[in-house]
């Protein structure tokens, strides 16, 4: 599992991860946790004046690709039967797709 930091709006990049959820200061959830933060997502919380987030550091590449390589492995098992079938390889590729998107 990622360790959390909690660091200034400035200092976080486009796909950083929250860690917490984002709430303004009557307690209104503004960004869940786990989004993934884009540029107009670090923009609205700057003009709200959100000064710092808790963010999950990058998983190091290697674990990543590991990661992605179980995966991969699990939804290749799971359409082991689907060879001579091209709606259901086109369905793989899909979900493959979506599951390596995912993971974090």
């Amino acid at each position: 599992m990622s360790d959390i930091q909690r660091l200034p709006l400035d200092a976080i990049q486009p796909g950083a991860v929250l860690a917490e959820a984002v709430a303004d200061a009557r307690g209104t959830v503004l960004l869940p946790a786990g989004l993934s933060l884009t540029e107009a997502h670090l923009a609205s919380l700057h003009r709200r004046n959100i000064a710092t987030l808790s963010v999950t550091a990058p998983p190091d590449p290697a674990e990543l690709a590991r990661r992605r390589e179980k995966v991969r492995e699990r939804v290749l098992y799971l359409f082991r039967h689907t060879d001579d079938e091209p709606a259901a390889q086109a369905l793989l590729q899909a979900v493959l797709a979506f599951r390596q998107e995912q993971v974090r």
